[in-house]
């Protein structure tokens, strides 16, 4: 049954099961921009408590640039369940998401890694793209983590993204369940949104992180597109024909987003997945997550809050789960609760 036809439940502001895509009331874009800046704004102004957790480092063989290495933090108390959490575009496993998603963790009792994509770390060992599972494999099989039993992914952002095509790669079968916040499941239409005008400061700020893993690894590596071409792209199309599609084979970036994005995959997922997305996230609107949810197997749950926005949500945010309130708290209580 098309999932769009199902009837929504309210429940205290947000839908939970089939998607609504109207709301109660009026869309409140500038609450949604106001909820996607301020956070990550306060957080370059004050100090926060970081997560904690040790130095976690691994290596895999990649086809083009042969050994490539991965770090990230580990966070070990005693459990036989791991969440590995993966960050959004321009960010790295040191961003506050991730170590509040660590931090609900740790009261969770489960222990977590937070792994940076590669090169996300500014080590210069290489650049990654919105698809890439293999450094999720990687981790997953390193000997630090072989030694869990159960796995868990979350993912913010673009990583959200990742964190569900790990199911459709099969990337460890250890793997119970999913989640993605603010997720681009529909990797085309997101950039089309991306790329409007009205988005220019958005996308000034997302570029000016992934330009930096570029350069730092282009003074390490060969990469195919001089790093003074790369700053001058305007739109998220532009960059990605300059960078990922060059680098990793593709023909092109349309034929990029139709390869990775989980727009054409939702059907497939078989393991719990859990989608939480803001009336009002002005990066990933509403619109264009309605092909991946229409065509969604039952084995993917959607929350839709009126509150927040990209990434960010009240403290009080409750997902309908049991314990702590809060995004990253309610959120591994979903995972856990569905293993």
């Amino acid at each position: 049954m098309n999932r769009c036809s199902t009837q929504s439940i309210a429940v205290e502001g947000f839908y939970w099961g089939g998607l609504n895509f109207s709301t109660k009331g009026r869309l409140d874009s500038a609450s949604g921009h106001a909820w996607t800046v301020a956070p990550p704004l306060m957080e370059s102004i004050l100090s926060f408590q970081p997560a904690g957790g040790k130095p976690f480092t691994t290596t895999l063989n990649d086809a083009v640039m042969g050994s490539v290495r991965l770090t990230g933090i580990l966070d070990e108390p005693s459990s036989d369940s791991l969440v590995l959490t993966i960050h959004g575009h321009g960010s790295n496993a040191n961003s506050r998401s991730c170590a509040d998603m660590a931090r609900a963790a740790r009261h969770a009792g489960i222990a977590s890694l937070r792994l940076s994509q590669r090169g996300a770390d500014l080590s210069g060992e290489d650049i990654y793209h919105g698809g890439l599972t293999d450094d999720l494999k990687a981790a997953l099989s390193s000997p630090e983590i072989l030694k869990y039993k159960k796995i868990f992914v979350a993912g913010y952002s673009i990583g959200g993204q990742i964190a569900m095509r790990s199911v459709i790669d099969r990337v460890d079968p250890r793997i119970r369940a999913v989640a993605a916040i603010c997720s681009p499941l529909d990797v085309a239409a997101a950039a089309d949104e991306f790329d409007r005008p009205t988005m220019a400061v958005y996308r000034s700020h997302v570029f000016s992180g992934l330009n930096r893993v570029y350069a730092t690894t282009a003074k390490r590596r060969t990469l195919p597109t001089p790093i003074e071409t790369v700053r001058k792209a305007r739109s998220v199309r532009e960059r990605d024909e300059l960078t990922v599609v060059k680098r990793f084979g593709f023909q092109s970036a349309d034929q990029y987003y139709k390869a990775i994005q989980m727009s054409d995959q939702t059907q497939n997922l078989d393991l719990p997945s859990l989608l939480v997305t803001s009336q009002n996230d002005p990066i990933v609107p509403m619109h264009t997550l309605r092909r991946a949810i229409c065509n969604a197997s039952p084995a993917l749950s959607v929350v839709s809050v009126n509150a927040g926005g990209h990434m960010y949500f009240p403290k009080e945010l409750d997902l309908g789960q049991k314990g702590d309130r809060g995004l990253e708290n309610q959120v591994i209580q979903w995972l856990i609760s569905n293993q």
